[in-house]
């Protein structure tokens, strides 16, 4: 079993999601041989909570995993996690994570028989996704091929700065321009600058961004192929199942803003699930979905059973997805004050946790939540509802500013 995450991975910029570019070939290949869904959405538009969701299969009210007035907090290590499942099953565990808020500090190792983190903060990374299919493919040959494996891979390059590897840095990109919204741009000044209204972006430094970001996508969708590529000349594709995710999408000024972890619209939580393997029923499904069905369905496809007391379900089985499912989402990192939103039977409620305003949507007939309607009281109090959840776990806090001062003090750049 691999779980593959590429982080800041918006649906609609899937090729076979109706995208207009050609930036994922190798998943939609994926997808026609296994089954992939149109409607799952992240649990959150920032990584830590929605990593958090992913590996539990609780939603963030659950977990309490993330960030609120000013405060980090990582995952309670004695939340039941889809690596221990496995792990407790006798598969080796292993993951391969490029982001700071995912290292031992966050708890995310605990459960893995081998953990390889290896990110900074301020959205750079140390490694692409090439170096992270080496490690992942290095460790197959030694002790992840000699048992049953279950491994979860962090694909990190579409996250801002948007600085994909020759000749994807072309791929999408007018050669003709020379402004400054280029591979180093989207510094945390830069970004709240314009998600303040202080600062705007011409139209053609918009999709000069945007350009990068699908080159971004279509390398990491080309790493992808090599992980596949890997497996097969290993002899494992036809015993190991893979699934692909987004930790969460990534905005465009859709809604005034830049990047993610400011909203919850569907540019930053809509996101891609393709599964394909042994045991997967082919097909794609337009039923409501999200994080939290991740750890049952991929516990169900090798046998094992999930923790009680999850919401999360099977997406294999018998009866499938309610069509009035409700999906939650929360936690949001720009903000003073939380939203939490949910969707259900095409429609969608975001609730502003501060103010207690709110916004209601049609998804059918205005995919893009750009004309809000009268608010929706049965979904706005789900929503609120969801809000008072209460915690499954006492996460510790954690000291961002020391998490990054060992962290660069252990790769030398500061002494």
């Amino acid at each position: 079993m691999v779980l593959v995450v590429i982080d800041t991975f918006r649906a609609d910029h899937v090729s076979s999601l109706g995208y207009g570019r050609p930036t994922t070939p190798v998943l939609d290949s994926l997808a026609m041989s296994g089954a992939s869904w149109t409607e799952f959405r992240a649990q959150t538009s920032w990584t830590l909570p929605a990593f958090a969701s992913i590996l539990t299969g609780l939603t963030p009210r659950e977990h309490m995993a993330g960030r609120r007035d000013g405060v980090f907090y990582g995952l309670d290590p004695a939340i039941p996690t889809i690596q221990r499942i496995f792990g407790g099953a006798g598969y080796s565990t292993a993951a391969f994570f490029n982001v700071i808020f995912l290292d031992e500090d966050f708890g995310f190792h605990v459960g893995f028989d081998t953990f390889d983190c290896a990110g900074l903060s301020d959205r750079m990374s140390q490694r692409g996704a090439g170096e992270t299919v080496d490690l992942f493919l290095s460790w197959l040959d030694g002790a992840g091929g000699d048992r049953p494996f279950f491994a979860v891979v962090h694909f990190y390059d579409p996250h801002m700065p948007y600085d994909p590897p020759a000749p994807y840095s072309g791929m999408f990109t007018d050669p003709a321009y020379q402004g400054p919204c280029d591979s180093a741009w989207g510094t945390v000044p830069q970004l709240l600058a314009v998600n303040g209204g202080v600062d705007t972006l011409p139209a053609d430094g918009l999709f000069n961004l945007m350009a990068l970001y699908d080159g971004e996508i279509a390398y990491s969708d080309a790493q992808l192929g090599r992980l596949l590529a890997g497996l097969r000349e290993r002899g494992l594709a036809g015993s190991t199942v893979v699934a692909v995710t987004g930790d969460h999408g990534e905005e465009f000024l859709e809604h005034g803003c830049i990047e993610h972890g400011v909203s919850l619209y569907d540019e930053s939580v809509r996101v891609p699930l393709v599964i394909s393997g042994p045991g997967v029923r082919p097909g794609s499904s337009a039923a409501p979905a999200s994080q939290v069905d991740i750890l049952p369905t991929l516990a169900a496809l090798c046998g094992l059973e999930s923790p009680p007391g999850r919401q999360g379900l099977d997406l294999f089985a018998a009866g499938g997805e309610p069509p009035d499912r409700r999906v939650f989402a929360s936690g949001v990192l720009w903000r003073d004050a939380d939203l939490a939103s949910c969707t259900a039977s095409g429609r969608k409620v975001i609730f502003d946790t501060g103010s207690g305003g709110s916004e209601t949507f049609d998804l059918m007939s205005d995919p893009g939540e750009l004309s809000p309607l009268d608010a929706d009281s049965l979904l706005l109090s789900e929503a609120q509802t969801y809000w008072a959840t209460p915690a499954a776990g006492a996460p510790a806090v954690v000291d961002f500013a020391e998490t990054v001062g060992r962290t660069l003090r252990d790769l030398g750049y500061i002494r």
